[in-house]
């Protein structure tokens, strides 16, 4: 049998089905959510955890990724704290995702480490520190590397700030993945309440640019933005309104800006990284590649 005609033999038993030749032919892809400032156990946090839901069930998303300010008002005081319940499990239950979850500075007003103790109770929960590092699989080839600081300290100025640092510099010049995220609370670009958070431009910035970060994910602004300055090497994305919201407005920068609740969808697809915006009722505000 000739080349051709092996050729033509083999793609006659593909599936004619668009589905089919998808699934054959298409690279795959990683999806997860992107979600911050949430757990208020209000009215807003519960629309947009049943919006969540219908995105991530139409968009295959396997996890989620919290950019802090898990609890208010101030945090949790144990593992056990009544109010997992009532602003965690309840309200995410038909979710059923496992969360990648940072600190904010209201999670600071409690007690941080019962967070990270959280996760031996609940296994959908996950922060392993209050610095952590994750890696995932998005085909035979790309691997996605999302870090984790506990921006509250370096805000704050408390001692060894600088160690957060250290160990991100270290950990991206080790880091194999072509795909890399950076998370964070406070927002290093933001055109809303706060602005820009002057001491992550000046000593996080100057690392996500030399380690060709794709983007940093934050919260504590109650909006949501998408920002690319173009003195960065990367893009950075605020979604801070899973539970609250507070006025916003664009900048010079700006490619997407809104308030009123909402959340974001990232793709990582080959070594493409994209992130599909939504509003609190799960309608999609835009779709931007990384």
């Amino acid at each position: 049998m000739n080349r051709r005609h092996f050729l033509a033999t083999a793609l006659a038993a593909v599936p004619l089905s668009a589905k089919g030749w998808t699934e054959m032919f298409a690279p795959q892809e990683l999806a997860f959510l992107v979600v911050g400032d949430w757990g208020t156990g209000g009215a807003l946090q519960r629309r947009v955890a049943a919006s969540m839901l219908k995105v991530a069930r139409k968009s295959n998303a396997t996890f989620v990724v919290s950019t802090g300010d898990n609890i208010y008002p101030n945090g949790v005081t144990s593992a056990a704290d009544p109010q997992w319940k009532t602003k965690f499990e309840k309200i995410y239950a038909e979710l059923g995702l496992p969360w990648w979850a940072a600190l904010g500075n209201h999670d600071h007003r409690g007690e941080p480490d019962a967070q990270i103790a959280y996760a031996n109770v609940n296994p959908l929960w996950n922060m392993p520190g209050r610095t952590w590092r994750q890696n995932l699989n998005v085909d035979a080839v790309t691997k996605l590397a999302i870090l984790a600081l506990d921006t509250t300290p370096m805000v704050q100025g408390a001692s060894q700030w600088r160690d957060q640092l250290a160990w991100l510099d270290r950990s991206l010049s080790e880091e194999p993945a072509s795909l890399k995220v950076v998370v964070g609370h406070h927002p290093l670009r933001s055109y809303g309440h706060y602005g820009d958070t002057q001491i992550l431009v000046k000593n996080l910035k100057p690392l996500l640019d030399k380690h060709s970060v794709q983007a940093y994910l934050c919260g504590h602004e109650h909006d949501m933005q998408l920002i690319r300055d173009p003195g960065d090497r990367f893009a950075c994305l605020v979604s801070g309104g899973g539970g609250g919201e507070r006025p916003s407005r664009p900048g010079p920068n700006t490619e997407l800006s809104y308030t009123g609740g909402g959340f974001a969808l990232m793709r990582a697809r080959g070594a493409e990284l994209s992130v599909e915006m939504f509003d609190s009722y799960g309608l999609s505000r835009g779709r931007y590649e990384l």
